[in-house]
């Protein structure tokens, strides 16, 4: 059976080998050039020495790279692949076609001929997407060094161990729609449409829970003719909201920012005429007499690995069921 199963998809393995492979020449060969304007650049130094100001060079080294950036949030689509290419058609094709019945009249059980199959191409699966992660994850180091965003959406997605927990979700999504629908066709238009309907919701509503998220609220002051907040952002943190607000909890001003003719509602006269800015020790009496306070919501850099585990436990535990209910229909559906 494991000789028939190898027989049946080793063109796509080898198809799926030659596209990581090729994949992984690619990204050798221009993370060469990366890490040279890395270092050219200064980049390198400024990171390596605490305290440095190096907003303006890596604000060069992202323009310079910010093809290679877009080219990376590609990489998201690739576990939708495998789902729409191997999980698929790995059941359907059989179903289709008729084939299961021979195999079946050869004195192997249901049971094993999909448990064979399913443990064949998941293998593969796995090995694949390891291979995919650790790559990539190594590609893009130079760019989390130079942004530290770790957590931003399209680049959370295709580092560290979630790819290849999205990728057996997509196997097992393939495999239980193609089992349900019988037809390949249907079953990869299902899947493709599952798969980013789940992805979506678990990153636009569901991530954001996974842990509880601190806040931290600070003062404003005014120095300098600008406004001076009373602490820094967490270095790579996950900031999900920040909003400016006054003694009693107000808003300060559209979408949470900071606007002039709030201030002025409160402090008449703040603004001598239209068009006319505040002097800074009216600016400042206003600002200590309202009381405005800036407050940040986010997501520590040190949970991290916590998120990855997390939403990578999610989706193994959705492609467990999902086979389950693939072999449910294998034994008591399929005549």
């Amino acid at each position: 059976m494991i000789w028939l199963a190898w027989r049946q998809h080793r063109q796509q393995a080898l198809v799926g080998a030659l596209g990581l492979g090729l994949l992984a020449l690619f990204l050798i060969l221009t993370h060469v050039g990366i890490a040279n304007t890395f270092t050219s650049t200064g980049l390198q130094s400024c990171l390596s020495a605490p305290g440095g100001d190096c907003g303006p060079i890596a604000e060069v080294f992202d323009r310079q790279y910010h093809g290679f950036q877009i080219l990376a949030a590609l990489f998201l689509v690739i576990p939708l692949f495998v789902g729409l290419f191997w999980g698929a058609p790995l059941i359907a094709r059989e179903l289709e076609q008729g084939t299961y019945r021979l195999v079946w009249t050869q004195s192997v059980t249901r049971r094993r001929w999909f448990s064979t199959k399913i443990a064949l191409i998941a293998g593969g699966s796995l090995i694949g997407a390891a291979a995919f992660a650790a790559i990539v994850t190594w590609w893009t180091g130079l760019f989390i060094r130079a942004d530290d965003n770790r957590f931003s959406p399209g680049i959370f997605d295709i580092r560290g161990i979630v790819p290849v927990a999205y990728t057996l979700f997509a196997l097992a999504l393939g495999v239980f729609f193609g089992t349900l629908v019988r037809r390949t066709l249907p079953a990869m238009a299902a899947t493709l449409g599952s798969f980013i309907g789940v992805r979506v919701l678990m990153t636009l509503f569901a991530r954001t829970h996974y842990m509880a998220a601190k806040t931290v609220s600070a003062p404003l002051s005014v120095q300098g003719g600008g406004f001076k907040f009373g602490y820094e952002d967490p270095a790579g943190a996950w900031i999900l909201k920040q909003v400016t607000l006054d003694r009693a909890g107000a808003i300060a001003g559209p979408g949470g920012g900071f606007d002039l003719n709030f201030l002025n509602a409160r402090c008449p006269g703040l603004i001598p005429h239209a068009g006319a800015l505040p002097t800074q020790a009216k600016l400042a009496s206003c600002v200590r007499e309202v009381g405005l306070h800036f407050i940040t919501t986010y997501q520590p850099a040190t949970r991290y690995w916590a998120f990855q585990g997390i939403e990578s436990a999610i989706y193994l535990a959705l492609a467990a069921i999902l086979i389950a209910a693939s072999m449910w229909l294998v034994r008591h559906r399929l005549a």
